[in-house]
């Protein structure tokens, strides 16, 4: 018997001896709910509930979850333990290569004649009452399904955000189970590339608009804010997640991820960086929880989280200059390797006042987009605050960088011929200069479409630093070394990731109470 096989049947007998006391545990629970639950009398009225039950979810469907959840728990518990990880993610593997060959090869293709068969007959077919039927009478297997009216602009997006996360889920099989090889440009030489410089190092600052403006609403008590307060935080929340998913394609041994909570390296700052992003996006949760609460009615979660908001802000904005500086502290482990345009011991301080800039600017990017595509008023007197704010800030960091510059007489490298020069200037000239002369007259800050664009060129232009940064302004990529070029694969898991928080984002504007009015609900 091979040893895959063996697992195999060891792991079946695990969920059979969890799965079956688990079924009559809840079947059990079933019978009482059954019993506590008010029933209809004879009059068609329903009597009063014994107790009232924390869940409404049906006992079946709860039971099954439950099932699912404790078993790949105790599962992955048990391999850990016996030391047979690696048989388990063999086992994986072989199951996920094949599930992801059988909807590619069969499910697809079955999809994609369905929807040209649908096609052709509109088109063809002269009978306009034919032609007008609803897809769900065209497919009587999609009666039963409650399917949301989408237009063909809607239709066509969500057809190729699918084929995008579907090809991201055979890069991600290729990727967790075969490695980093597979999928990616990677060598020894370059061991960091799209991954680290653009979903990780640059995903964190596009995150810094929730501690930035929760603490202007919450600390700094400017209330006129609080109506861009929840969304913020939810880009930054949703932000912070897309980044750990991000890191965990970059990691050779991802499923070692969980190391630096036991394992301790005081002197790497990758420690530091990893608990701050831990402990920030569980504040993020937090604070982004009372919505939740606030659309299920929960009042009493709801009144313990309000009671403990503001202590909540000050500690994610210390987590968020600790981790957003603990960044750049990471780069100065290289000073030979990285351009002297951008390496310089003040890294920490460029990136922590960078990340204030670009969270401001996400901010009014997400104002716009968000109120173009819900149909919502633009808050054009709060964005316009903003956008004075990031003029400021952008101020502050143009004249640390030209100090910088001077100090370490590196200025000789702004007239140098070649790539890195032509990054640089690119960078301050239209991610520094531009927006920040336009913010600081009230005429560009009035107009909406120039606020919008110089929102976007500071967005813009502190990804292209971050990417200067770690990865394009390395000394190996101008002194005649391997060029790295990021792979298809790569570029799909990255476009992936910013489809799933655009998506995520529109999920909960629509079903959760995320844009409120300043007097409307109390600060969350």
């Amino acid at each position: 018997m091979s040893p895959t096989l063996e697992f195999a049947l060891i792991v079946f007998m695990l969920v059979v001896r969890i799965a079956v006391p688990l079924l009559v545990v809840f079947g059990v629970l079933y019978l009482l709910k059954r019993w506590l639950e008010p029933r209809a009398n004879g009059n068609g009225e329903s009597t009063r509930a014994r107790i009232k039950l924390p869940f409404s979810i049906h006992p079946v469907l709860l039971g099954v979850v439950s099932i699912v959840v404790l078993t790949v728990i105790l599962v992955i518990g048990w391999a850990l333990v016996t030391n047979q990880f690696v048989d388990l993610l063999m086992l994986v593997r072989d199951v996920a290569v094949l599930a992801y060959l059988f909807v590619l090869r069969i499910g697809v293709p079955i999809v994609i004649l369905l929807g040209v068969g649908a096609w052709l007959e509109r088109k063809l077919n002269p009978d306009a009452a034919r032609e007008s039927k609803p897809l769900s009478e065209r497919l009587p297997i999609l009666q039963r399904v409650r399917l949301p009216r989408v237009s063909a602009r809607g239709a066509l997006a969500a057809t190729l955000v699918g084929g995008l996360w579907l090809a991201a889920l055979g890069v991600a099989v290729s990727r967790f189970f075969f490695g980093l090889g597979y999928v990616t440009n990677l060598s020894d030489a370059t061991p960091w590339g799209l991954w680290i410089g653009f979903d990780v190092v640059s995903g964190v600052a596009l995150a810094a608009g929730g501690f930035v403006i929760a603490g202007t609403v919450h600390v700094f008590n400017i209330k006129k804010y609080h109506p861009i307060a929840r969304p913020a935080i939810l880009t930054a929340l949703l932000g912070y997640l897309l980044v750990i998913v991000g890191l965990l394609f970059d990691l050779g041994r991802w499923y070692n991820v969980w190391h630096p909570i036991f394992m301790w390296n005081i002197h790497s700052p990758m420690l530091e960086v990893a608990w701050c992003v831990m402990l920030y996006t569980t504040v993020l949760l937090l604070e982004f929880s009372p919505v939740i609460f606030e659309k299920f009615k929960l009042q009493w979660p709801l009144k313990v989280m309000r009671a403990i908001t503001i202590p909540l802000v000050i500690l994610g904005m210390v987590l968020s200059t600790l981790h957003q500086s603990s960044l750049g502290s990471l780069f100065l482990i290289f000073p030979e390797k990285i351009n002297p345009l951008w390496y310089s011991p003040l890294l920490p301080v460029f990136f922590f006042i960078s990340a204030v800039a670009v969270g401001l600017g996400m901010t009014i990017i997400e104002s716009n987009l968000s109120a173009r595509a819900f149909g919502r008023e633009l808050e054009s007197d709060l964005l316009q605050g903003l956008g004075r704010a990031a003029s400021v800030v952008l101020l502050i960091y143009f004249v640390l960088k030209v100090y910088d510059l001077i100090a370490r007489g590196a200025t000789g490298y702004l007239i140098v011929p070649g790539l890195h020069s032509t990054l640089y200037w690119i960078e301050m000239l239209f991610g520094v200069l531009v927006p920040m002369i336009v913010l600081a007259t009230r005429r560009g800050r009035e107009n909406s479409h120039a606020l919008f664009a110089s929102a976007i060129l500071i967005v813009g232009g502190v990804v292209l630093n971050r990417l200067n940064t770690s990865l394009l302004g390395w000394w190996a990529y101008a002194s005649g070394g391997p060029v790295y070029v990021p792979s298809l694969g790569e570029f799909t898991v990255t476009f992936s990731l910013i489809a799933a928080g655009v998506v995520a984002f529109g999920l909960a504007a629509k079903f959760l109470p995320v844009f409120t009015t300043e007097h409307e609900h109390a600060p969350a």
